[in-house]
């Protein structure tokens, strides 16, 4: 069954049967929606960026992480093309070497908490994460420098 079809099946029966049934709706909804992005799949984006043991060169090449937190191609290139978008910095001395790409962290202009990692790759290609946590990605890094 489609979304669209969930949602009007949904929609008539907390017409027909008022708020009781609009928590199982919503519920049955939230359910519909996340076997479709592959709940199984969750990663704590949060928890792996704060945790004590993570390094920045781990965050650079965990293919878990990276997947949970890429950016479409469109998203990504707008982002980057856009001379408001903010400050790149440079990840270079910090680790991101081993034969990987060049990454950088692009903090937005206005939103002070959050970042996006940029990471390239061989290909000259480049893909963007986020948005993350300042705090937790500035900790990485000043860790890798230390």
């Amino acid at each position: 069954m489609r979304p669209a079809m969930i949602r009007a099946s949904l929609s008539r029966l907390v017409r027909r049967h008022g708020g009781a049934v609009a928590g199982i709706a919503a519920a049955v909804l939230l359910a519909a929606c996340a076997g479709q992005n592959g709940a199984s799949k969750h990663f704590d984006v949060d928890a792996f960026l704060r945790a004590s043991d993570t390094a920045l060169p781990e965050v650079l090449a965990n293919p878990d992480f990276l997947s949970a937190t890429q950016a479409s191609a469109n998203d990504c290139a707008t982002l980057l093309q856009s001379t408001s978008s903010g400050v790149l910095e440079d990840l270079h001395s910090t680790g991101s070497g081993s034969g990987r790409g060049p990454a950088w962290l692009l903090h937005p202009a206005g939103s002070p908490a959050k970042v996006w990692l940029v990471v390239g790759k061989g290909n000259g290609e480049r893909t963007c994460h986020g948005p993350l946590p300042a705090d937790a990605m500035k900790a990485l890094v000043e860790r890798a420098g230390a």
